[in-house]
């Protein structure tokens, strides 16, 4: 893998990518009680680039996804894996980068759903509900100078519902931040549900009956 897009960016942006073999030995070096506590530890790249920890860090929770509930009902799986999503959080200043990031994290989703529970075959607002999350979780913005105009989500679990508050990043470092915004809690589906509907956006497919179970 190239380490760098162009001369310009490296000038520019400082932008050079670590490469795969540097990403997974450093991620190896994150203590875990359990292996499937990466299912829901959360993770943040304050300098997220085109994506290369945060794709290697969402293979690790999809191979743990996999493992407990692939096996499991369509909706159990399609929820861990939601879940386990909602915790990864990067940040680059640079919008194609994000943009980029996004679509390899999707991809990623699709093409590891595609593989345990066959193409096409879905949940109404399942991936309306990744794509939700992506956009509140990968985000452009200045961690270093702007820390105050970063926004993120956290999705607090509850049954099947997600309960999300809104946190400036400079305020994640203090002992007991308060959220600037709390959206009352909703089933999982429904938030990429009413995503869809906001965006016009819908993913072609299958989808099975959406009920609240």
């Amino acid at each position: 893998m190239r380490q760098i897009k162009s001369k310009d960016r490296v000038r520019d942006l400082a932008e050079v990518y670590t490469n795969e073999r540097e990403v997974k030995a450093m991620l190896d070096l994150i203590p875990l009680k359990k292996e499937d506590d990466i299912i829901h530890y959360r993770y943040l790249e304050p300098s997220s680039g085109n994506g290369n920890f945060l794709i290697e860090i969402l293979r690790r929770k999809l191979d743990q996804v996999n493992e407990k509930y692939a096996r499991k009902s369509l909706r159990e799986y399609e929820f861990y894996i939601a879940r386990a999503l909602s915790t990864i959080y990067g940040i680059d200043i640079c919008a194609d980068n994000v943009v980029e990031s996004r679509v390899r994290l999707f991809t990623e989703i699709k093409s590891t759903f595609d593989m345990h529970k066959g193409s096409f075959v879905y949940s109404t607002g399942f991936f309306g509900l990744i794509d939700y999350i992506l956009n509140t979780n990968i985000v452009v913005g200045d961690s270093i100078n702007k820390a105050d105009d970063v926004i993120f989500t956290e999705y607090k679990v509850s049954g099947r519902n997600f309960l999300q508050k809104r946190f400036r990043l400079s305020d994640l470092a203090n002992k007991a931040p308060e959220p600037i915004e709390i959206i009352e809690s909703k089933h999982f589906l429904l938030i990429g549900i009413e995503h869809e509907k906001s965006t016009g956006i819908h993913h072609e497919g299958k989808q099975r009956h959406f009920d609240f179970v």
